[in-house]
């Protein structure tokens, strides 16, 4: 009699232990990999090398030797200048600090020139050591001499130095576009379907195989891997995938909405193409040529920044 009723919360029991059992041994695994570092760094590159160490998915944390790690992506990635990996609970975190590249150094006690990097018009310049062989006003081009590592004495003669100067100019960077009138574009209906799936470690269950019935439609998947605390990761990942709907409408501009359409998008990619900031600009100058079927837009920004290279002086 009181065997039948416990009976049923025996098994309860048992299923919870049995439960338990299997956390504590999937605890005992690595279930997920997180990379921290700039979008610069190829995050494919990193995990191939960890995986080569035996950082990988499903490997057992005993086994794991980050030091091997660390060291073998330092060998092999020249844009890295620090890398740190640690373990918490399932999650393997590795932080990775880009390296910044640096200019080709000149020991202070040698002699040199001072050299342009860029085009530009000098604005002003502040000599410490060395001869200026430029004013304010000039323009130059990379390569041109800004300071000689020469000062030249009227009785003592000449005297070769290490160059040090404060050199600000105006630099330019260009950039121009040609686009039609009559523009072809793919816009979102706004009509989607969802699917959802499973994996379970290598092993994949889909509840919707069918396509959606979208002439032409986007495509935006996202995982997420299931923890039961903040960094113990289980081996399952919900897929989700969203097919977006789109069509292609045919748009004709004006030659004032085509011109400043390709002013904003010239200036993001020259901004993004030479490092600089909204901050940096003093002025942005737009040249519109109307063509035969559209309009060419040639656009110039124009920063104020320090230039100037070192370059070994041979006498």
């Amino acid at each position: 009699f009181l065997l039948h009723k416990y009976k049923k919360r025996k098994i309860f029991a048992i299923t919870l232990f049995v439960i338990a059992i299997l956390i504590f041994g999937l605890t005992r695994f690595v279930w997920n990999i997180e990379i921290i570092c700039s979008e610069k760094i190829n995050k494919n590159e990193i995990i191939e090398i960890l995986n080569s160490k035996g950082i990988k998915e499903g490997v057992a944390i005993s086994k794991i030797n980050t030091e091997k790690a660390i060291n073998e992506i330092c060998l092999r990635k020249d844009d890295i200048s620090w890398v740190g990996i640690k373990i918490t609970g399932t999650n393997v975190i590795v932080n990775i600090i880009e390296a910044t590249e640096k200019p080709e150094m000149i020991d202070k006690d040698e002699v040199c020139n001072i050299i342009s990097d860029k085009e530009a018009i000098i604005e002003k310049i502040s000599v410490q050591d060395g001869t200026a062989r430029v004013n304010k006003g000039d323009t130059v081009k990379p390569g041109d001499l800004l300071v000689e590592g020469v000062i030249e004495g009227k009785y003592t003669g000449n005297r070769y130095v290490h160059s040090k100067a404060t050199i600000i100019a105006k630099v330019w960077y260009t950039k121009e576009k040609e686009k039609s009138l009559i523009q072809k574009n793919d816009v979102l209906t706004g009509a989607q379907k969802e699917t959802f799936g499973i994996n379970i470690n290598k092993f994949k269950i889909n509840f919707n195989k069918t396509l959606p019935k979208f002439k032409k439609y986007d495509t935006i998947e996202s995982k997420k891997k299931l923890k039961l605390f903040s960094n113990f990761y289980i081996p399952i990942e919900i897929e989700k995938v969203i097919y977006k709907e789109k069509i292609t409408e045919t748009k004709k501009y004006t030659i004032e909405e085509l011109s400043d359409e390709l002013q904003d998008e010239l200036k993001r990619e020259l901004l993004k193409e030479n490092n600089i900031t909204e901050e940096d600009l003093i002025e942005v100058i737009p040249t519109i040529s109307p063509t035969q079927n559209g309009v060419r837009v040639k656009l110039t920004c124009i920063t104020e920044e320090e230039i100037g290279v070192p370059e070994q002086l041979v006498y």
